[in-house]
């Protein structure tokens, strides 16, 4: 699914007026601004629908998680990380501990 997801913000990397291409063009500090800004707004809709769980507060939850998850995709593909490197670092991590692998940092 995060393959399919990528190969559509690729295609909109090329279309002039895109959003996509607008943050990456945009200087670094705009896509981390946005990036903390969607992490506030998830933070805020998440205490919203643990307070009042709802099909309408649900939704905006959800909403939120998927601007996150898109700004922390065009951020790696900002920094030329392939989604294979990070699968890669899922697999190393699923070998050990969480708490292992924090002692080695």
């Amino acid at each position: 699914m995060i393959n399919k997801i990528i190969r559509i913000l690729k295609k909109k990397f090329i279309v002039s007026k895109s959003y996509s291409k607008k943050i990456l063009f945009n200087s670094f500090d705009f896509l981390i601004k946005k990036i903390f800004e969607e992490t506030i707004e998830c933070l805020l809709s998440f205490n919203k629908y643990n307070f009042n769980k709802n099909c309408y507060n649900r939704y905006f939850f959800i909403k939120e998680i998927c601007d996150l998850l898109y700004h922390i995709i065009i951020f790696i593909s900002y920094n030329n990380i392939s989604f294979l490197e990070i699968e890669k670092e899922f697999f190393r991590r699923n070998k050990i501990s969480g708490l292992k692998e924090k002692n080695f940092r």
